[in-house]
């Protein structure tokens, strides 16, 4: 099966204030975002249900902060030694290391992103007690 995209004038697509907020949709970052999130769901079996039942709530905002941690590192590190992402951050990091992938830095900010929307995912399918829980 394969899933279609569709968007009305209702929507917040369709409520973009100008031209550059619209190609905020359509560009490449945003693709590759969408591409990633899509990759964890059929590649990695990563779908909500799937996070709900094996993740604890902080792991996922934990793994992507791992991949942020990462891309701070690679541009900001004084040293070599603070550029070595090859392993995960020990402090951040809720998975065994074999699921640890780093690359270069667009593409980790970009699976950090996918991580901060699966996250959010997971949060708003949580069974919550009030809409406060939610936030």
């Amino acid at each position: 099966m394969v899933a279609s995209l569709h968007t009305s004038l209702d929507a917040p697509v369709g409520q973009a204030a100008s031209i550059a907020a619209a190609q905020v949709l359509t560009g490449e970052a945003l693709r590759a975002i969408v591409a990633e999130r899509m990759k964890q769901v059929d590649q990695h079996g990563r779908d909500v249900i799937r996070d709900q039942q094996t993740n604890e709530a902080p792991d996922l905002p934990l793994a992507a902060a791992s991949y942020l941690n990462a891309v701070i590192n690679q541009m900001t590190g004084i040293t070599e030694a603070a550029r070595d992402v090859t392993r995960p951050d020990p402090m951040t990091w809720p998975w065994d290391d074999q699921f640890w992938k780093p690359e270069d830095p667009r593409a980790n900010l970009v699976k950090a992103a996918a991580l901060i929307w699966a996250a959010i995912d997971w949060l708003d399918h949580a069974p919550a007690t009030t809409e406060a829980d939610r936030g």
